[in-house]
């Protein structure tokens, strides 16, 4: 369609190659497809009396994803709603959701939230996938009024 055209979100359905097309859509390298510039990627061994009526689907069955998936690999990064600190937690608002604008609010990366968001390659953190990143060398007395914040530098993506 016509929509998919647009700038905002064309890498939400154009990929490079089959295998990150499958990884964007189902989560995995394979998965099932059809490639109208090969369609006869798999021929038959010998000719087929007549012509199908239409193109031959393969279909790749993907390997199962280990359930549940991990923490890192669910959460985004994004600032909160405060823009005061980056997490990867779902508690943002419901409009950043929308595809003309999800670009400007979430982040595969902490390094990349901090640089988005704050302009640094560091920043303070919450990380709700280890929050005991640092934790303290003997038991607290009594628990925290709020959250503890962090400013680390992560280690550069390669």
């Amino acid at each position: 369609p016509p929509e998919w055209n647009n700038p905002n979100v064309e890498n939400d359905y154009f990929y490079e190659s089959l295998e990150e097309c499958c990884k964007g859509v189902f989560g995995t390298p394979e998965c099932p497809y059809i490639d109208v510039c090969n369609p006869t990627a798999n021929p038959t061994s010998s000719p087929m009396l007549s012509p199908s009526e239409s193109p031959v689907v393969t279909i790749i069955t993907p390997v199962p994803s280990p359930a549940p998936t991990i923490c890192e690999e669910r959460m985004k990064w994004h600032p909160d709603e405060k823009f005061s600190v980056c997490i990867n937690d779902f508690d943002y608002p419901p409009e950043w959701n929308n595809p003309n604008v999800e670009n400007n609010y979430f982040y595969e990366s902490l390094e990349e939230c901090c640089k988005g968001v704050f302009g640094t390659p560091e920043c303070p953190y919450i990380d709700v996938c280890n929050p005991t990143a640092n934790p303290t060398s003997s038991p607290m007395l009594s628990p925290s009024e709020s959250p503890v914040v962090t400013i680390i530098t992560p280690v550069p993506s390669p």
